[in-house]
């Protein structure tokens, strides 16, 4: 069973380019960006290393956070923002 932080690929499917998507943070290294450059359709880039730089622009709305594998890099994003969220904290 899929954690409550967590959306299948065919619900984000259904939700890109509706009103109702999430902001899309692509968070992957600059080598696995190099390695395939394609993005999400609406999907904006941002460093995972500077987080506490930028997470506030996504104060007040829902965001998901993707990386190559969907593990470490975009869990640690998700986290960091989910802490953030709110709490006037920023770096």
């Amino acid at each position: 069973m899929p954690s409550m932080n967590t959306i299948s690929v065919d619900k984000l499917a259904r939700l890109i380019g509706t009103p109702n998507c999430p902001a899309l943070v692509d968070v992957r290294t600059d080598d696995d960006y190099k390695a395939d450059p394609r993005l999400i359709p609406g999907s904006i880039r941002r460093s995972h290393a500077d987080v506490s730089a930028w997470t506030c622009e996504f104060t007040g709305r829902s965001a998901i956070a993707i990386c190559q594998r969907g593990a470490k890099l975009s869990e640690g994003t998700a986290a960091w923002m989910r802490q953030c969220r709110g709490c006037g904290r920023h770096a």
